[in-house]
């Protein structure tokens, strides 16, 4: 038996997600490839049910138990280290993002983005390299926007913030208490506040006016962060993407002469 389902059989699972291991282990290899829709019209399983399963396992979603799952069928043969490894991996973790983003919210925030309002964008460290991108591009749209890559000028900055601002904030896998009275204080201003992270459960979160999750995971290497931020660097590209079609000219169409 593979790790992940014998780590299955030690949880306390409900009638549904046993009929979901059972499923798996009797229909290898086969169904390490099956889509969720494809499983949910088989097993008459909701979307919701089979990510909660996946998460009791401790992975970020489907698409990634299904990487996980065939990588140890693939380890049963022998070594599997390996670049097409560590791709399927990075695919798998890229379509879980998608399929967690809730598109509302982002052509909310695009909307705000692309007002004529004032925009605050902060990043520290590795998420500094995403905000500068943003800041770049909202510059570059004509949508000029203030950058702040220093914690102590961000907590200064929230004592002056009114309620026509926009605070975006991208913080990956930091110290999120720093910055709890930075966000304490701009809710207390009516101060928007866009906060894009890597931690699902942030104490951020519910100080936040709109909170974007991305599922990249926080890897060391040597005592140095390689968290390349590919979730946080697609929220953002879609982002701009949107604010894009917003002010992009209708096409008018001339009814022809009769």
């Amino acid at each position: 038996m593979i790790p992940t389902f014998e780590k299955a059989h030690r949880l306390t699972l409900t009638d549904t997600e046993k009929e979901l291991l059972n499923y798996f282990e009797n229909n290898l290899p086969s169904s390490a490839f099956i889509s969720l829709k494809e499983l949910g019209a088989k097993l008459y399983t909701s979307n919701a049910t089979v990510v909660r399963f996946c998460q009791k396992l401790g992975l970020r979603g489907y698409n990634e138990f299904k990487y996980q799952v065939r990588h140890e069928l693939e380890q049963l043969k022998g070594p599997a280290f390996s670049s097409n490894s560590l791709i399927s991996q990075s695919i798998a973790r890229f379509q879980d993002n998608l399929e967690t983003v809730n598109t509302a919210t982002l052509e909310a925030v695009a909307r705000m983005l692309a007002d004529e309002r004032p925009i605050y964008i902060y990043g520290s460290d590795l998420s500094s390299l995403a905000a500068r991108y943003l800041h770049t591009i909202l510059t570059m749209l004509d949508h000029p926007a203030i950058l702040v890559e220093w914690h102590r000028l961000l907590n200064g900055l929230t004592y002056e913030l009114g309620h026509d601002a926009l605070l975006f904030i991208i913080t990956a896998h930091g110290d999120a208490q720093r910055y709890l009275p930075a966000f304490q204080r701009a809710q207390e201003h009516d101060t928007c506040i866009v906060l894009l992270t890597c931690q699902q459960d942030s104490p951020l979160i519910p100080y936040s006016t709109y909170a974007i999750c991305t599922n990249d995971q926080d890897e060391e290497y040597r005592h140095v962060t390689i968290n390349g931020r590919l979730g946080i660097f697609t929220i953002i590209q879609i982002l701009v993407e949107l604010i894009a079609s917003i002010h992009q000219p209708m096409q008018v169409t001339a009814d022809p002469m009769p």
